[in-house]
């Protein structure tokens, strides 16, 4: 017969989204309601507690105003990165790239993440620039001392209405933060792990692809335009043939739904061959390409 205590949920981890902006509070949407509906169930909580930190007083007015329905676990701090991190037993780095020494060569840093899960959603910055800032404004690691543990992911804002992809880089590190990393991001969609060297390109798929996609998008709203459809219905109509879309390359190759879509002498090949007469598959190679090698740039600055 279970006992009282083994039907009361134990208390999760306290998560400290640093530099809580766009992505961050994205994520922190799509985390902090399925910790609230494991709660609501009577189920064990991953994670209990959430704090989130902002620069500004405005963004901290924002942040708590929309998220003012989860006050009993979710808080806002207005520059206290540093005793964030101590809060935590996982930070969640989401501020921009030029702010990593601003924030992470403090002293005290790397003391208070001393064995802590630190997950990096901060774009183009790779693991050694992480690790320098934080070194640089401490002492070095002491002999003895538990390794600061980071992951690095890169995801896109759709995580906050569950459907993100996120690349996950593989590094070592114990099996507890490899489960509750990939169980954070998996609450904001689906996850995709990736090797370091691979990472920056990765990202980018996840990440810009669908900045890249929307020129696309557009050009064919305002072909619709064009040709007398108005641009809410053209909208409508074309936003739900990018989901049927998506869901046929889930188990088809691009090539191969090309050949099902194209009749002998018919409307879609037409398309299809004004598309390659303005070499429209080699400008997206070349964006993705060229994205990638800005975030390897970024990665390299200083």
């Amino acid at each position: 017969m279970a006992t009282t205590q083994d039907t009361i949920p134990k208390a999760g981890k306290t998560l400290s989204i640093i530099g809580c902006g766009t992505m961050g509070s994205a994520i922190l949407s799509g985390v902090l309601e399925s910790c609230s509906r494991d709660r609501a169930n009577g189920e064990a909580q991953r994670i209990s507690r959430f704090i989130a930190t902002v620069k500004s007083e405005s963004s901290a007015e924002a942040l708590g105003k929309r998220f003012a329905g989860f006050s009993d676990c979710f808080e806002v701090r207005k520059g206290e990165n540093l005793t964030a991190m101590q809060d935590a037993d996982i930070v969640l780095l989401a501020f921009k790239p030029y702010m990593i020494d601003q924030v992470l060569s403090v002293p005290g840093v790397r003391e208070v993440l001393t064995g802590k899960l630190v997950i990096s959603v901060i774009v183009g910055t790779p693991l050694v620039k992480l690790l320098k800032a934080i070194q640089s404004g401490n002492q070095t690691q002491l002999p003895g001392e538990d390794p600061i543990y980071i992951k690095r992911a890169m995801l896109n804002i759709a995580a906050e209405f569950r459907e993100s992809m996120t690349v996950i880089e593989t590094t070592s590190m114990p099996q507890e933060y490899e489960d509750i990393t990939n169980w954070i991001f998996l609450q904001l969609g689906k996850i995709a792990p990736v090797a370091p060297d691979l990472f920056d390109i990765g990202g980018v798929l996840a990440g810009a692809s669908g900045a890249l996609l929307s020129v696309a998008f557009d050009g064919m709203l305002d072909g619709a335009v064009k040709q007398g459809l108005n641009r809410a219905d053209a909208k409508k109509i074309l936003t739900q043939s990018l989901f049927s879309m998506a869901k046929l390359l889930e188990t088809e190759h691009p090539a191969v739904l090309r050949e099902k879509f194209s009749s002998p002498s018919g409307t879609t090949i037409d398309g299809l061959l004004s598309l390659e007469e303005d070499r429209v598959r080699y400008a997206y190679s070349k964006a993705v390409i060229a994205t990638t090698k800005r975030s390897l740039e970024i990665g390299k600055c200083r």
